[in-house]
């Protein structure tokens, strides 16, 4: 648990699918709270609650039902279209508070907490705003368009426009964090917090958000629910006491070891409180004073906008809670650009594929240089985007020598024993390609014309080898394991289908084969790729430890003195890594990470995290058991625990 024993659970509050209805279709209907005519919930329809701002459009709508022979009997109300779904986005606290009243999980928590019977409160249940700058691109959309204004004013719009969205995205904050201070009161949730993308961009960016905002629309929902009955901050000896202080609990935002604008941010939000698990019930360490930001000083200017918040967050140290629990999430996902995936000045989208054989430009290189050798190799960098992010992982391949039967490795033992490609890679390539040559077709033309169907085939196999050949060619130029997958089922599988109108069993199975030994080679590349990005300049010489020692034969008999020149940095890499980086965008190149060749790339990344004094939790996305135990196992490895850090 977050706070001492038993288990907390989170929830995230702010998307949810409505139905598009008009006040013309109500009418029609004679039903506005969904209680008869069609089966729509008008409770969930969008305009429901005030501020509702749609995403996207979920499903469009039909013009008429389709009925089944058993549906002869329906009424014409049922029968009638059936109306967009769209996905809406709202923080107000009716939104808050009906959903938190409805929610299975809120009735289920209220059960069991309600046990009489019960010694102690095993779970704790925090709720979380989820991704409020999405209010802040609302406002933008629905404003941008009624700006008339002359060109030499633009500018000076746009930079207002902007303000006003922020101050929009805080009412907005501050209704749901009203609507949680009243769940609290009710004993809905034990707490509340913000799950937000939008923390961790640059502070220039239009969807970007401060934590300070955070803790502001904390203090305005605490004293507006409160009533301006503010208690002091020496103990209450009564039932109130829980209330003395806000109920914010979490702030979540993403970080990983290349994003690192989201850790820095947690190391400010820790100097501000001072510590960074006083809230925790077994904390033991000596908390630090609390940052001095806030006091007067007479160069700040009196009317600044951000030394009157740090001013009045000063004044409402007494409201605030004494800390505050910082939580990382997708710790294995890195988008460049500070997590937006796009470039500055530039239009998101994928770059546009001409061709039916050779694989899209974005997995191959785009005649850039800075992304020239990073594994001694060429290699593309657009292959990374918005679509396509770097996933810091390491992959289970077949592994072992030909003639034996394979067995599951992760991709970094492999290349420590075998090297870059899949033993079997090379041998199924050649068999493959041998297969499609279509020799005995190519003899007959020789000797006879061929027939319309020898023809087709002759062409179909040239097909099928050309694009073998491109995905073999540009096999150390993929970056993206996820692009590569794309580009197999927009592609590769379409141009089979077109190519042939029947596969026998052995081509058909012959092409599996060899999509099952390129897809181990893809994943080798991108994950060695990943890893000489991580790296940096630092190169470790396969055998050595962590602590720069030889696993055998090299260490003096006292487990002494580390083997001389085992790791090293090369300085020329490390200058190619650092304009790869900021061609990411990832920021300054902080030096690379030396990352154990017996390590994982996922272990490395979720330890490293997991160290940050500031960061008290990871959220780790687990889509089978195997992955939950290796976060688990990660947990263990980082340092824990003593009463004071995170498990």
């Amino acid at each position: 648990g977050v706070w001492g024993g038993g288990v907390t659970v989170s929830m995230r509050l702010g998307y949810r699918a409505a139905v598009c209805v008009s006040e013309e279709e109500k009418n029609e209907e004679g039903d506005t709270e969904g209680d008869g005519g069609t089966n729509l919930d008008y409770r969930e329809r969008e305009g429901k609650y005030p501020g509702d701002a749609r995403v996207s459009l979920l499903y469009a709508g039909s013009e008429e039902s389709k009925r089944d022979d058993e549906d002869d009997n329906m009424n014409s109300k049922q029968s009638k279209s059936r109306p967009p779904v769209a996905l809406v986005h709202n923080l107000s606290k009716e939104y808050v508070l009906h959903s938190l009243k409805t929610s299975p999980l809120v009735q289920r928590y209220k059960l069991d907490n309600n046990n009489k019977n019960a010694t102690t409160k095993n779970v704790r249940l925090i709720s979380l705003a989820h991704n409020p700058e999405t209010q802040i691109a609302a406002y933008l959309i629905s404003n941008a368009t009624t700006q008339t204004t002359p060109e030499k004013n633009k500018g000076k719009d746009a930079a207002l426009l902007s303000r006003e969205a922020r101050e929009y995205m805080k009412k907005s904050l501050t209704s749901a964090f009203v609507g949680y201070e009243q769940a609290v009161r009710k004993g809905f949730i034990d707490g509340y917090g913000v799950c937000s993308n939008g923390l961790s961009l640059p502070e220039g960016h239009d969807m970007a958000m401060s934590w300070r905002d955070v803790l502001e629309c904390a203090v305005d929902a605490f004293v507006e629910v409160k009533g301006g009955d503010i208690r002091p901050q020496e103990k209450q000896e009564n039932h109130d006491q829980q209330y003395q202080r806000s109920s914010l609990k979490v702030i979540r935002l993403p970080g990983n070891i290349l994003e690192t604008r989201g850790l820095d941010v947690s190391k400010e939000i820790c100097s501000f409180f001072g510590s960074c698990h006083e809230d925790d019930d077994n904390a033991n360490e000596p908390s630090s004073p609390p940052s001095e930001e806030g006091l007067h000083s007479i160069t700040d200017d009196p009317d600044d906008y951000h030394a009157k918040q740090r001013r009045k967050l000063r004044k409402s140290r007494n409201i605030l809670p004494k800390s505050i629990q910082v939580h990382v999430t997708r710790p294995l996902t890195a988008y460049p650009f500070g997590g937006t995936g796009i470039e500055s000045n530039s239009s998101p989208g994928l770059s546009d594929n001409s061709g039916l054989s050779a694989p899209p430009l974005y997995l191959k290189k785009n005649n850039s240089d800075v992304d020239d050798n990073v594994t001694n190799k060429d290699g593309g960098g657009s292959s990374i985007d918005a679509t396509h992010p770097i996933r810091i992982l390491d992959y289970r391949i077949e592994s072992g020598p030909l003639g034996r039967e394979p067995t599951m490795a992760w991709t970094n033992h492999h290349y420590a024993s075998h090297g870059l490609r899949p033993s079997s890679y090379q041998p199924i390539l050649n068999a493959v390609l041998s297969h499609f040559d279509a020799e005995s077709i190519l003899e007959a033309s020789r000797t006879r014309e061929l027939t319309v169907e020898e023809r087709e085939t002759l062409d179909g196999c040239k097909l099928l080898r050309d694009m073998i050949h491109d995905l073999d060619a540009s096999l150390d130029d993929m970056r993206s394991f996820a692009a590569y997958e794309e580009y197999l089922m927009n592609v590769a599988v379409p141009l089979i289908y077109g190519s042939f109108e029947g596969l026998d069993e052995e081509s058909a199975g012959m092409l599996q084969l060899f999509f099952r030994a390129h897809g181990m080679a893809v994943r080798m590349v991108v994950a060695r790729w990943t890893r000489e990005l991580l790296l940096g300049g630092w190169k470790r010489r396969v055998g050595v430890d962590e602590k720069g020692r030889a696993d055998t034969g090299d260490r003096e008999k006292d487990g002494g003195a580390a083997v001389d020149d085992a790791v090293t940095k090369d300085k020329d890499q490390e200058k190619k890594i650092a304009k790869i980086w900021k061609a990411y965008g990832f920021g300054d190149y902080r030096g690379g990470y030396d990352i154990p060749e017996d390590f994982t790339l996922q272990d490395f990344a979720l330890r490293q995290i997991l160290e940050e004094e500031a960061v008290r939790g990871v959220v780790v996305g687990c889509s089978s058991p195997e992955h939950a135990l290796e976060a688990m196992r990660a947990a263990d490895a980082s340092g824990v625990d003593n009463g004071n850090k995170k498990k």
